[in-house]
C-alpha cells in the first residue's frame, strides 16, 4: 500500500516496479497544489496525477523508493483490469520509465560544453503526458503569455472542464468535456478566442493525434494543420510527449538561454538577444536530441552551472485584462 492512500474511497488497481535511482518527483511536469492541479509532488520522490478512468477518476501515483520507482493506480473497484493495466503503462511512461536519457550522452561526446554539462547536471529524463489532448491544451494556453497566466489558466480550465479526483486533484477534460465548453466560457478562465478555437479544433481532431502515437513527424503535421497551432506549439506538445528532439522554435527565452549557454562565451556574454536561426544552428549537431539538449541548457542555467542571458528587459505585469 501506499506510503500516503490517495483517499479512503479508492482501491488499488494495479502496481508495479521498477528499477531506478532518480527523483521521479522532479521528472514529471506538475501543477500548484490548489484547486484545479492535474498533478502535484507530494514531497520529494512522490508525485500523483488524476486520469479519467471508464469507471471514474483514476489516481496514478509514481514514488522513488531505495533505488527503485513505483507505480500505482488507484481507482474505482469497478475499474476493468485492462484499463488498469494500460493506466499503469501510461503511469510508468509519466514516471520517465519508458524514456532512453542514455542517448543523450552519445549525442553530446563530440562537444565539449554539452558533455560537462551533463557531467553536472545529470542525466535528462523525460516524462511522457499520457494523452496528446492534455499536452496540446497546455501548450495552447501558454501561447503568448507568461508562465504565471499559463499556469493559472491551465488551472482554471481543469476545474472548469476537468472532473474532480480524490486527493483534490482534477482530471485534464477528455476531448467530450472540452469540446462542450463554450468559447466566453473558456474566456473566464483568460483564454482568448483564437485559443478556445485552437483547442476546441484539437477536441474534434483528437482521434487522428491520438492515432499518430509516436510518429514524431506525423504528429507535426496533423498539429500544425489546426487552427491557432504553429511550430511553437507543436513543439511544445511533442516535448511533453516525450520527443526527444522537439524545439519550440519561436520561443521568446529559448533561443537566448541555449545561445548563452552553447554559443562562443567571447562573443556570447553580453548578448540579450539571439535569433531562432542562430539556436537552430547551435543544436543542429544534436539532431534527433535537439530537445534534451535545451532541457541540459535550462536545468544547466537555472542551477547556475552555466552562463544565463542578460535580462532583456523589466518583467511585465500580468495581462489583467485576459479575466472578466
Amino acid at each position: 500500500m501506499s506510503a500516503i492512500a490517495p483517499a479512503a474511497t479508492t482501491t488499488l488497481l494495479a502496481a508495479g516496479r521498477w528499477a531506478g535511482g532518480y527523483d521521479v518527483s522532479r521528472v514529471v511536469l506538475r501543477d500548484a497544489a490548489r484547486r484545479g492541479a492535474v498533478c502535484v509532488r507530494v514531497r520529494d520522490g512522490l508525485a500523483r496525477r488524476a486520469e479519467p478512468g471508464p469507471r471514474g477518476p483514476l489516481l496514478l501515483e509514481a514514488r522513488s523508493r531505495g533505488g527503485e520507482v513505483v507505480c500505482e493506480v488507484w481507482g474505482p473497484g469497478a475499474t476493468p483490469p485492462d484499463d488498469a493495466a494500460a493506466a499503469l503503462e501510461a503511469c510508468a511512461a509519466w514516471a520517465g520509465l519508458r524514456d532512453t536519457p542514455a542517448d543523450l550522452a552519445d549525442a553530446v561526446a563530440g562537444h565539449p560544453v554539452a558533455r560537462g554539462l551533463l557531467r553536472a547536471v545529470g542525466e535528462v529524463r523525460l516524462s511522457r503526458l499520457p494523452r496528446v489532448g492534455e499536452a496540446l491544451g497546455r501548450a495552447v494556453l501558454a501561447q503568448l503569455v507568461q508562465s504565471a497566466e499559463a499556469a493559472r489558466s491551465i488551472l482554471q480550465v481543469a476545474a472548469c472542464s476537468g472532473t474532480a479526483a480524490p486527493s483534490g486533484l482534477w482530471t485534464w477534460p477528455t476531448a467530450a468535456q472540452l469540446g462542450a465548453v463554450p468559447a466566453w466560457t473558456l474566456r473566464r478562465c483568460g483564454v482568448s478566442l483564437k485559443g478556445a478555437g485552437a483547442l476546441h479544433a484539437g477536441a474534434v481532431h483528437d482521434g487522428r493525434l491520438t492515432e499518430a502515437g509516436r510518429d514524431w513527424a506525423l504528429l507535426d503535421r496533423r498539429l500544425r494543420t489546426l487552427p491557432g497551432v504553429g511550430v511553437w506549439t507543436s513543439g511544445e506538445t511533442r516535448l511533453v510527449l516525450g520527443d526527444p528532439d522537439a524545439v519550440s522554435v519561436g520561443d521568446y527565452h529559448l533561443p537566448s538561454i541555449v545561445g548563452a549557454v552553447l554559443g562562443d562565451p567571447g562573443r556570447s556574454a553580453f548578448r540579450t538577444e539571439w535569433t531562432d536561426e542562430e539556436m537552430l544552428a547551435l543544436l543542429a549537431p544534436f539532431a534527433g536530441q535537439r530537445g534534451r539538449v535545451i532541457r541540459l541548457c535550462e536545468r544547466a542555467a537555472r542551477s547556475g552551472l552555466a552562463r544565463r542571458p542578460p535580462r532583456r528587459a523589466a518583467r511585465a505585469a500580468l495581462s489583467a485584462h485576459r479575466y472578466w
